[in-house]
């Protein structure tokens, strides 16, 4: 489990680290609609991890505010990967 809130950017740099200790082939990025528009609720932007295809692996929303991220929502994105990068991958 994740050692207390993270930012938000910490929170994808780690992301971005476990994506490529797993597999050099994949990518992170910022989740967007068809039309270009950032997919999201509120103060929530969603990223996801790609395979080389593009195929979607698994997803996450991170708030887009400066500081950390609340106490919920850092365990909550750690959360939203673990099925892909194991427990306590952040």
């Amino acid at each position: 489990m994740v050692q207390g809130p993270k930012s938000s950017g910490e929170a994808v740099r780690l992301l971005r680290k476990a994506a490529r200790a797993k597999d050099k082939t994949w990518t992170v990025s910022e989740v967007t609609s068809d039309r270009g528009r950032k997919r999201g609720k509120g103060s929530h932007v969603m990223w996801a991890v790609y395979d080389a295809a593009g195929t979607e692996l698994a997803r996450g929303s991170v708030t887009t505010h400066p500081g950390d991220m609340s106490w919920t929502v850092t365990p909550g994105f750690e959360a939203d990967f673990e099925d892909l990068f194991g427990k306590g991958w952040m």
